[in-house]
């Protein structure tokens, strides 16, 4: 997620900065533009096993992936400790397949979410998260129609017993005008989550921590990795926009159907869906990467900026090795923020002023995200400063090299009471408020961590440590005590200890002494 936008906070900060220490502050590829134009053949349902028990064999043939097994997207769901209301730990969700269309007249949505699961424990029923809103007409599981029930945000399906380890594949219909959910966040710009509806009936979605509930039945946490596939049928000259790359493109009459395959396991809240009357350009990134941009005629002050991707992504690459994913690019939305959906960035219109480098550093920083948060996920919301402070670590590195700041004005104004504010205002960045999620105390007191190894153990020492780190647990998920212990082995030193200490401490570390 983008940086907040400090405002009040600004006042605070300097009194409080000022309270702590004295010191001063200061801180292009072408291509066609017009309809999706397809790469490959349309992705399909998938099919696999039914019935109770199965192995990963089972589950093979993925859509569009002949001999593909699921067992990427096995994964080990827990209760969140922040937001535990949210996800059902005994649910490991494989693919989902969804199948939307979307009315912008009536603010319709329509929807059959074809999820294929595994049961970690034995059951006689499951649960998913769906927004009140969206009323459920029939669901079928293993091709036999079975009962379920509302209660608040989530469906509860009847099963019958299920057994540990099985895998099932069940068809949820349903319908409604989606409606949007509370962040527990103080910051401006993210208020609410999930699907948003404009004006003209255009829509986009926002929803870290949560909020993938509003638009799709879904098992709402990170730690519950899937596949999916998307057809998105939309009306009136709009388009559907998915994550992932476009496999057909059909126009019937003022419909089209768009649909689009995600060809890497991802977490609930790193996916996207917009419609609007999109236009499609796709360019040429590092080593022949397709590289997205899904734009409409009011997002043109933006395209300048978005399409630095391919050079951002070669800058990125030099530190942290290959992109992850088969595909990049941006879905520019209306808004005033930014996130790292994977594959393709959810990007405010509201942010488009290419003139100024805080918004060409928040272009950058969801791109470095596709390592640090979407290839690599936390396990747990407490752990979301693994996301933002490596990014935002590494975005400081790309404004100091383009010559938009120096070192000494980024760390030093942390390093001299910025970062005992942030401590102060929101906790220190692995015990953050919880009702104060994504403030500035995961992004820049982590970035000033990154900072005091790099000056410890050299920039080449960490550079290797950071490029390593999303291999530990390739397209998955992980927390500070993996990091930690993998930094002390990656530096060969007891680094680990220093980080665990930075992250609760409630006032700012020392630097580490320059390490031989």
């Amino acid at each position: 997620m983008r940086k907040p936008v400090i405002v009040v906070a600004t006042t605070v900060s300097a009194a409080l900065i000022a309270a702590c220490q004295s010191g001063s502050d200061a801180a292009t590829p072408t291509g066609s533009t017009g309809q999706p134009q397809p790469r490959s053949s349309a992705a399909s349902t998938p099919t696999g096993s039914t019935g109770s028990s199965g192995s990963d064999a089972a589950d093979s043939n993925p859509p569009g992936k002949p001999g593909v097994s699921y067992r990427a997207a096995l994964s080990h769901p827990v209760k969140d400790s922040y937001y535990p209301k949210h996800g059902t730990p005994y649910l490991d969700t494989l693919h989902y397949g969804l199948d939307l269309d979307w009315r912008p007249r009536a603010k319709r949505l329509t929807g059959i979410a074809t999820i294929r699961f595994r049961i970690t424990t034995a059951r006689d029923s499951v649960r998913f998260a769906l927004g009140t809103p969206l009323h459920v007409s029939k669901v079928v599981l293993d091709g036999k129609r079975v009962s379920s029930t509302r209660s608040g945000n989530s469906v509860t399906i009847q099963t019958g017993p299920l057994t540990t380890n099985s895998r099932h594949t069940v068809a949820i219909s349903y319908a409604g005008t989606p409606a949007l959910t509370q962040e527990p966040a103080m910051r401006s710009d993210v208020q609410k989550d999930g699907f948003h509806i404009g004006r003209t009936g255009n829509t986009w979605t926002f929803q870290e921590p949560f909020g993938a509930f509003t638009w799709y039945p879904v098992n709402d946490q990170p730690s519950d990795k899937a596949y999916y596939d998307a057809r998105l049928t939309a009306h009136r000259g709009q388009q559907g926009v998915f994550n992932g790359q476009l496999t057909s493109s059909v126009k019937t009459g003022d419909s089209t159907t768009n649909s689009f395959h995600l060809d890497k396991p991802a977490s609930s809240y790193l996916t996207t869906v917009a419609f609007g009357r999109y236009t499609h350009q796709e360019v040429t990134g590092p080593h022949g990467l397709p590289v997205n941009y899904w734009y409409a005629d009011r997002h043109s002050p933006m395209l300048p900026l978005i399409r630095k991707t391919p050079q951002m992504l070669s800058w990125i690459e030099k530190t942290l090795g290959p992109y992850p994913f088969a595909s990049a690019g941006f879905l520019l939305v209306p808004g005033n923020s930014g996130m790292e959906t994977q594959t393709l960035v959810t990007f405010s219109d509201q942010l488009s002023k290419p003139d100024l480098y805080e918004t060409e550093g928040d272009v950058v920083h969801e791109l470095i995200h596709q390592w640090f948060g979407d290839e690599i996920t936390p396990t747990d919301w407490k752990d979301v400063w693994l996301n933002e402070s490596l990014t935002m670590y590494l975005e400081y590195r790309y404004l100091i090299d383009r010559g938009y700041t120096t070192e000494s004005k980024v760390y030093g104004r942390l390093q001299r009471g910025q970062d005992e504010v942030w401590r102060v205002m929101g906790g220190p960045p692995g015990a953050y408020r919880h009702d104060d999620f994504g403030d500035m105390n995961i992004y820049d007191c982590g970035a000033l961590l990154l900072h005091n190894l790099e000056k410890a153990y050299g920039r080449a020492k960490l550079d290797a440590a950071l490029k390593g780190w999303p291999a530990t647990a390739k397209y998955g998920n992980s927390d500070r005590t993996k990091f930690a212990a993998y930094m002390s082995k990656a530096l060969e030193s007891k680094a680990g200890p220093y980080i665990l200490h930075w992250l609760t401490a409630k006032t700012t570390p020392a630097p580490l002494p320059k390490q031989p």
